[in-house]
């Protein structure tokens, strides 16, 4: 991941007008991406040769949900395309390729439980975490299958 002082520093200012409350490396790209109020859309940010530093704006990726809803949790990887897991509820679950912003996956699903979490566990599998503790998998081979809650002992 990126580290502050190692990877970019901030002398003045920021690089977005808008809070930022989660920012992910895409990795094997020069792109990141962010969340944040007001909505839960994401902002695709590009960093620029090693002799500029200069964090720019590239492309936002919409999101179904409108101004108010919870900001979107982001998780990247890069093994097939550089993609981007994101949402802010269960039933808002989607894969969009980073680059072309075309959208690669949605997780089906009823349940609107707000999402504490995401992440790959590899190029197939996700793993989401719900604000209540629940823990739901999803494949992405199989697009139209529901979550699968996992059992957790307690």
């Amino acid at each position: 991941g990126l580290c502050p002082e190692r990877d970019f520093k901030v002398e003045c200012g920021g690089f977005s007008n808008r809070p930022v409350y989660s920012l992910k490396y895409v990795p094997d790209t020069s792109l990141l991406v962010t969340s944040g109020p007001p909505d839960s859309s994401l902002q695709v940010w590009q960093v620029s040769a090693e002799d500029s530093d200069v964090i720019k704006s590239v492309s936002a990726i919409p999101t179904e949900n409108g101004t108010g809803q919870p900001w979107a949790k982001i998780a990247a990887i890069s093994a097939r395309a550089p993609w981007v897991l994101h949402g802010s509820r269960l039933n808002s679950v989607q894969i969009t390729e980073a680059e072309s912003r075309k959208n690669v996956y949605v997780a089906a699903s009823r349940n609107s439980e707000e999402l504490s979490g995401l992440a790959f566990l590899d190029c197939n599998t996700l793993l989401l975490c719900c604000a209540k503790g629940q823990l739901c998998l999803a494949d992405v081979r199989q697009p139209q299958s529901p979550l699968e809650a996992v059992s957790v002992p307690s």
